[in-house]
């Protein structure tokens, strides 16, 4: 196991991760992973295209059901 340092932009973070990192996920720059935590752990999985869709077609879903009440949210409070 290596140490890596968390750097900061902004409001946001990041752990840069060596190529043989990335190699052994199966992953590249660009790729969509699935980030998760489990008793203070970092679990990053890679984000297959099957499962990509499903996520997609539910949040679409989502979205859709709820359409009238992003609207009234995107117009505010008069």
């Amino acid at each position: 196991m290596s140490r890596k340092r968390i750097a900061t932009s902004q409001d946001s973070a990041a752990i840069l991760l060596p190529q043989e990192v990335l190699d052994a996920m199966g992953v590249l720059e660009g790729d969509e992973v699935d980030v998760s935590i489990s008793d203070r752990t970092l679990i990053m999985r890679p984000l297959d295209a099957k499962r990509a869709r499903t996520i997609e077609d539910a949040t679409n879903a989502v979205f859709e059901r709820r359409s009238d009440a992003y609207k009234k949210l995107a117009e505010g409070v008069e």
